[in-house]
This record gives C-alpha cells, sequence and structure tokens, in this order.
C-alpha cells in the first residue's frame, strides 16, 4: 500500500542525490514510530560520499512538499516523511473493500507448480500430537502458495510400508477384533502393535536365555515370521496385500475425519507403498553412477565425504527402506507432476534423512536436484491427556474442545446467547492450540499449556478468535451499512491512523511470509493488530455517532476485521462470527 509513496519518495530524492531511483526505493522503509514520520529513508544505504547526517539534511532542505509526500525532515543519517494520511486511508480501505478474502494475494507463482508434502502419519502407529504441528505447518505452506498464485498440491504421503506391517499382520491374527477395527481403526492397530511388539520382546528374551541348540530348534521368531510377511508383500503376494490394503482404506478414512475437523484438505493421498518402479529404476540409477556399494549382500550409498554416513538403501533380502523409496517418490512426483519446488515439512529429527535424500539426489545428477527444500520444526514438551502418556490426535482436539466448553459455561449470560456452542467450543479450542503452536518460530520447541492457551486475554487463539467476534458483534449492532464510499478523511485520530498502518502492512506480511515460511510472521502481525484495535475500542466509537463519523469508523474496522479473518484463515483456523 505504501508503493506509490515510495515511489514518489525515490523519485525526488534520485533528482535531487543522483543516485538511481532503484537503489533509493529499497531503502524507504515504513517507520517504527509515526511519531516521527510514516516512511523512513536510510541514507548510508543510498552509498553516497560524505557524512550521511549532513547529507540527509540537504536533502530534506531541497525537498517539495506536494500531493502524496506532504513533508521530509531529517534525523541523523535518516529522513522521516510525512505523507498524505487521506490517500493513504481512501487506497487502503478501498483495496481491502475490492478484493476481501484476495486483499494481499498476489500472482507471484503464476505458472509454477510446488508440491507440499506434510503431516505424514504412519498406519499403526500413533496419530498423535507430533503430527499436528507438520499438519498446521504444512496446510499454512500450502495455503500461502495459493495465496501466492501458485499451483500448490497437498500430498499426505503416509508411512504405510514396511516390516511394521508384517509385524501387524501377525498380531492382528493373535490380539485383532473385526469390531474394534471397524470403530477405531487408528486406535485399534496400535494397541494390537503394541501388544505383538511386547511378545516379539518378551520370546527375544527367552531366547537370549536359550543356549544355541534350543534356540535354533525354537523355531521362526516372530520377528522372522514379520520379515517373511513383509517379503510376501513386497512380492506381490495377494492375501498378504489384502489384509494390508484393507488396514490402510480404514486408517484413511479415520484420518480424512480428522482432517476435516481440522479444516485440512490433501489433494494427494500417496504413501511408501504407491512408490513402483521407481524404485528399481532409483537403484539402478545408483549403480549405473557408481554411487551403490556392497556390505554383507546389503546395499548402501556412501556419503562420509559429504559427512552424511553411509545410507541404507537395500537390505541383504532384498527389501527397501526409507531412502530407496523416497528417491523412487522423487522420480515418479517430477515425471508425473514436472514440479518447481516440492516442500517436505518434517520434524528436525529427520534432518539428517532429508539431508541424505537430497544429497543422493543431486548425486544422481537429477536435473530437478534444487528444487527440493525441507521445512522443519521443533518438538512439542509436556502434552498429555487423561487417557495417559500416549497423546492421540483426536484425543487432543476432544480434550481441547472440552476444556473451552468449560470455560465457555463459566459465563452462563453470554453461553445462552451462544449458537451452536458445541462447535464454538471445538473452533476455539483448536485455535487455542494451533497459534500457541505457531506464535513462535518454527524450529523453536515449547512446552504445552492448558492454562495460558486458554486464556480469552493475552497473546492467545480465542483472544484473536475474540477479537474478529466482538467486530463482527460491532458490525452487526451499527446503526450504519458499511459504505466503501466513507469519507475516510475523518480518520485522524492517532490510534485509528496505526490502524490503517497496521491494515496497510498485510500485503507485506504476506510477501515476507512466502520467503521464510515462518507462521509465526502472520500470528504475531495479527495479535498486534488485535491489540491495536482493543486500544481504540472505548474512544473510537461507532454507536451514538454522526453517520458520517459512524460510516469511516466502520468501515475502518470493517477492513480490520476482514483482515484479521483472512489470517486466521490462512492459518488454518475458521473465524469465529459470535460467541
Amino acid at each position: 500500500m505504501y508503493d506509490t509513496f515510495k515511489t514518489a519518495i525515490a523519485t525526488q530524492v534520485s533528482a535531487l542525490s543522483g543516485v538511481s531511483a532503484e537503489i533509493v526505493e529499497p531503502a524507504v522503509g515504513v517507520s517504527n514510530n509515526t511519531a516521527n514520520g510514516d516512511l523512513t529513508l536510510t541514507v548510508p544505504r543510498l552509498r553516497m560520499k560524505g557524512n550521511p547526517a549532513q547529507i540527509a539534511k540537504t536533502l530534506a532542505e531541497q525537498w517539495k512538499a506536494d500531493d502524496m509526500v506532504t513533508g521530509a525532515e531529517a534525523a541523523g543519517p535518516y529522513i522521516n516523511f510525512r505523507i498524505n494520511r487521506t490517500v493513504l486511508t481512501h487506497s487502503v480501505l478501498q483495496a481491502v473493500h475490492a478484493t476481501g478474502p484476495k486483499y494481499g494475494w498476489t500472482n507471484e507463482g503464476a505458472g509454477k507448480r510446488v508440491i507440499v508434502e506434510f503431516s505424514s502419519p504412519n498406519i499403526a502407529k500413533p496419530f498423535h500430537v507430533g503430527h499436528l504441528r507438520s499438519t498446521i505447518i504444512g496446510n499454512f505452506i500450502y495455503k500461502l502458495h495459493k495465496a501466492h498464485g501458485w499451483d500448490a498440491i497437498s500430498m499426505n504421503y503416509l508411512g504405510d510400508w514396511g516390516k511394521q506391517y508384517g509385524l501387524l499382520a501377525l498380531g492382528f491374527e493373535r490380539f485383532g477384533s473385526e469390531e474394534e477395527l471397524v470403530a477405531d481403526p487408528i486406535k485399534h492397530l496400535f494397541d494390537v502393535y503394541v501388544k505383538v511388539s511386547a511378545a516379539a520382546s518378551e520370546e527375544a528374551e527367552r531366547i537370549k536365555a536359550m543356549d544355541a541348540e534350543a534356540a535354533a530348534a525354537a523355531g521362526p521368531t516372530i520377528q522372522d515370521q514379520a520379515r517373511a510377511y513383509f517379503k510376501s508383500m513386497e512380492d506381490g503376494d495377494e492375501s498378504a496385500l489384502a489384509l494390508w490394503q484393507r488396514f490402510r482404506t480404514l486408517s484413511i478414512e479415520k484420518y480424512k475425519q480428522i482432517y476435516a475437523r481440522l479444516g485440512v484438505h490433501f489433494d494427494v493421498y500417496s504413501g511408501e507403498s504407491q512408490v513402483g518402479e521407481g524404485m528399481s529404476r532409483a537403484i539402478q540409477m545408483l549403480t549405473d553412477t557408481g554411487l551403490l556399494i556392497e556390505d554383507k549382500g546389503a546395499k548402501l550409498v556412501d556419503l562420509t565425504e559429504h559427512k552424511l554416513d553411509k545410507a541404507l538403501v537395500q537390505k541383504s533380502d532384498g527389501t527397501t527402506l526409507y531412502l530407496t523409496r523416497d528417491i523412487g517418490a522423487a522420480i515418479e512426483r517430477y515425471e508425473k507432476y514436472n514440479f518447481d519446488k516440492i516442500i517436505y515439512v518434517v520434524s528436525s529429527q529427520q534432518d539428517h534423512h532429508l539431508k541424505q535424500l537430497f544429497k543422493t539426489v543431486e548425486l544422481l545428477g537429477l536435473p530437478y536436484a534444487d528444487r527440493f527444500e525441507h521445512i522443519n520444526y521443533g518438538l512439542v514438551n509436556g502434552m498429555s491427556t487423561r487417557r495417559g502418556t500416549v497423546v492421540f490426535l483426536d484425543d487432543m482436539l476432544h480434550e481441547s474442545k472440552e476444556k473451552m466448553h468449560d470455560v465457555m459455561r463459566a459465563n452462563e449470560a453470554k453461553y445462552n446467547d451462544v449458537v451452536n456452542p458445541e462447535h464454538i467450543a471445538d473452533v476455539l479450542g483448536m485455535s487455542a492450540i494451533v497459534i500457541q503452536d505457531m506464535a513462535a518460530r518454527r524450529i523453536k520447541n515449547y512446552t504445552f499449556d492448558w492454562g495460558r492457551i486458554l486464556n480469552f486475554e493475552g497473546d492467545t487463539g480465542p483472544y484473536l478468535q475474540y477479537a474478529h467476534a466482538r467486530l463482527c458483534s460491532l458490525e452487526r449492532k451499527a446503526h450504519v451499512k458499511v459504505n466503501p464510499d466513507a469519507d475516510v478523511s475523518l480518520l485522524t485520530e492517532e490510534v485509528t491512523c496505526d490502524i490503517i498502518n497496521q491494515i496497510s502492512l498485510y500485503p507485506d506480511i504476506l510477501a515476507a511470509s512466502i520467503k521464510s515460511l515462518e507462521p509465526c510472521t502472520v500470528v504475531q502481525y495479527i495479535l498486534k493488530l488485535s491489540h491495536s484495535i482493543s486500544s481504540a475500542w472505548e474512544t473510537i466509537k461507532v454507536r451514538g455517532e454522526a453517520d458520517d463519523v459512524a460510516e469511516a469508523r466502520l468501515l475502518m474496522y470493517w477492513s480490520a476485521r476482514t483482515v484479521i479473518g483472512n489470517a486466521l484463515t490462512l492459518l488454518g483456523l475458521e473465524p469465529v462470527e459470535a460467541m
């Protein structure tokens, strides 16, 4: 929104100084303190010979005010400029009104395709709160690219292949229940997996205590049988694959229910099992390029000179591993989607694995090796539920909803006015979790704190939802309607100028976010905007004011509400209109 003013400043400063406008304009930024000016030029960035403070003084004295930039004042090596606030306010509020939910969007990515791979739970293991981070961060990155014009594809790459499925099949024969499988496949398959793993461990301890002859006579162990079962899956055994396919299908249906609750949509449900001939092609390419070495029948890629150790790609029995399947998947994805960029949203615990993958793809000489990006994140500490230490995401979402519902019920008068309080409690609970997760840089570990996140005050999800709902209420109760032609020259108070400044910065926030892929940039922005609105609430009223003043203020508040709602949606949250 400030681009027109920055260009005007750059043009005149260039004429006065002889410095190219292309150098001047990037040196002009929004002032940190609007009491000193609206825009600030950092003179040292012009790379002019002489004392920067003296140059600033001279340029400010030579400045000719016009209808756009009304004044200039030197402050050490800086020049603070005053702009025509009415022109700015009008252009900002008109832009919000004209574009609505697409305010700040660009076509920067037009004609380019990105795959964002995120969430990616392992079937038969808990769909736990750790997956929440990948899910919500990945969803944000996916939505952000769409906002910048990219052809974005959201992909869920399920952990649905490997020896553990042989173990799971054996476990289901012993401990499985058809009824429980249909009722809650994720929970039941995990319970089965825990039981069969415990049985395998107990068996291993018994065998360890035996002499060699007795151990040999004991026959194949559970782990041996699991390896054999998985080998039969890789060899295409129909009965083995049928059971595995059933586990996979039922689990995906349950995942979809959880994702729907989180407002997350996947364009593609993929998985390790879906990688086809890409794996054998990957092995062949590694062999042809001389990257593959053998050790006791196993096949490895030696990445030690790149400080990435040796990477196992095929076991001695011929079965594949994560890295093999990931290389094969990368080859197949490029051939199918012809992506310009692929982003893996995976925890920092997998940094080494992703480095091995990217380096191997690079060493294979694949022409798209520079299109891979790993977006990592830290760990969550202190998350537990009433059900115990294994924290299923479904349980966490349910508990957050119930806790928020309890908070809402405490104010009986307000609670009775809420339409569909169950749904509102669910949205507020998810908002509490998501905003705490996204409030700081994603690489940072953080401690989960129920007491803090459920607060309606402070920098929390419920506080942001309350700010949005309160603005919706103001609009409903106003005696005037939102009028894009309102006389915005009446918005002269310092606090209204601050709100307009905040609204004007949203396109810059989106531009910064697509570079950093940090959700906290958006979270901190809407928190600051919400604080500014809170500061204006008692003094900048709409009800009881003259129509022209009320219309100008309502347009400002409506624009702020639109931006907060847009930002919440970008973060994967449903903006609440009443609570």
